[in-house]
């Protein structure tokens, strides 16, 4: 036991070391998805957000209703990707984040889509100064506990409320 625990304090042990969660990169209200040095050939923008209450559920509140644009210029090297869409107040700290997805396409495309965050009464989303998307795809190549599979590849989590986003 007291191996263990001297393993465990030196940080030699193998498990979760050097897997930690990386820093999202910079928010924008426009990005080009990346994975860790890795440029995708897709990129996302918000092109349009309210603030109001959503129609199926207008007594839970204010939420953010938004279109993106996703413009996919070649084939993607995975089978979806995953980012992040938050709404954030006048100094980018996150009120709310969800996600919006992108599936592999055999011929390039854009298309417009909408989406919303929330609602939520806490946090107050009637705050939202902008909608901004994270660059980084948020899914990993789901081995990370593989040593001999696992890429290195460690995405950010999605932001929390009261995160700091920075921007572009």
């Amino acid at each position: 036991m007291g191996t263990c625990a001297a393993i465990l304090l030196t940080g030699c042990f193998a498990g979760e070391q050097g897997h930690k969660e990386s820093a999202p990169g910079p928010a924008g209200v426009a990005v080009t998805v990346v994975r860790g040095d890795r440029t995708y050939p897709l990129s996302a923008e918000i092109t349009q957000w309210e603030v109001r209450p959503h129609p199926q559920v207008p007594e839970r509140g204010n939420a953010v209703h938004y279109t993106y644009r996703l413009a996919m210029t070649d084939t993607l090297p995975e089978t979806r990707v995953e980012l992040a869409a938050c709404a954030v107040d006048s100094t980018d700290v996150v009120l709310l984040c969800d996600t919006i997805n992108a599936y592999q396409s055999p011929t390039p495309l854009t298309e417009v889509r909408d989406a919303w965050i929330g609602p939520g009464s806490d946090p107050d989303l009637s705050r939202t100064a902008r909608v901004v998307l994270l660059p980084d795809q948020l899914l990993d190549d789901g081995r990370a506990h593989d040593p001999k599979d696992h890429d290195g590849y460690t995405p950010p989590g999605l932001p929390l409320p009261g995160d700091r986003l920075r921007t572009t």
